[in-house]
């Protein structure tokens, strides 16, 4: 069930193709960007609807799942996504349900983008849109043309998700532009690990002391 918010705020960050040369609006001179909230302790759930223009449905979930999970496997954070299986919503919306779908129409240069919805200081709702209609996506790392690896792309927005913004380094994972199929996106940049783990700071489990009062019997 989803409570009625105050103060409720809404983020919409999008990847861009390369040729679409949005680089040049960015402000950040260097290094990761938080945009301020977070998401409460514990996994954070995500649906998909798999309908899209290019794939099997069957290959969409894992493929996403991949760039997901880059972002609890090749990282320290105290954070983690979870698969919860397929939705059939097809509007981005705060809902209380977090989804991952396909649209077919395009949105300019953007080739995905996420929303998502904060009070206070924790995201409360967040959708992934990839546009279908502008776009096509492939999946693996081989027989990409003229498209991109659904695997890359999910990792950029699944950082959006995570709270993090654009970055100004240009091999991080959350710059704001990609080349066409291009699979460096799918492993994080040292400035991608940073900016996590200062969102969500890595639990330290204390060591335990070791044994006292015994000894050795020759």
């Amino acid at each position: 069930m989803i409570v009625k918010q105050t103060r409720l705020s809404i983020c919409c960050c999008a990847l861009a193709a390369t040729l679409a040369m949005v680089v040049a609006g960015t402000r950040e001179t260097s290094g990761y960007v938080l945009s301020g909230p977070t998401w409460a302790p514990g996994p954070v759930f995500y649906s998909v609807n798999t309908t899209n223009m290019d794939l099997p449905d069957a290959v969409i979930p894992p493929a996403l799942a991949a760039g997901a999970g880059a972002w609890s496997t090749q990282t320290s954070a105290s954070f983690h996504f979870q698969y919860a299986g397929t939705s059939t919503v097809t509007t981005n919306t705060n809902d209380g349900v977090n989804v991952v779908m396909f649209r077919n129409a395009s949105s300019g240069s953007a080739i995905a983008t996420t929303y998502w919805w904060s009070n206070g200081s924790r995201i409360v709702d967040a959708d992934i849109v990839f546009w279908d209609g502008g776009f096509q996506f492939f999946t693996g790392s081989t027989g990409c043309s003229n498209g991109f690896y659904i695997e890359d792309i999910a990792a950029h927005e699944f950082g959006h998700f995570l709270g993090l913004g654009h970055s100004a380094v240009t091999s991080a994972t959350m710059f704001p532009s990609v080349s066409a199929c291009a699979m460096g996106n799918r492993t994080l940049d040292p400035d991608d690990i940073a900016g996590v783990e200062a969102l969500y700071p890595p639990v330290s489990i204390p060591v335990p002391p070791p044994p006292t009062g015994f000894h050795i019997v020759p």
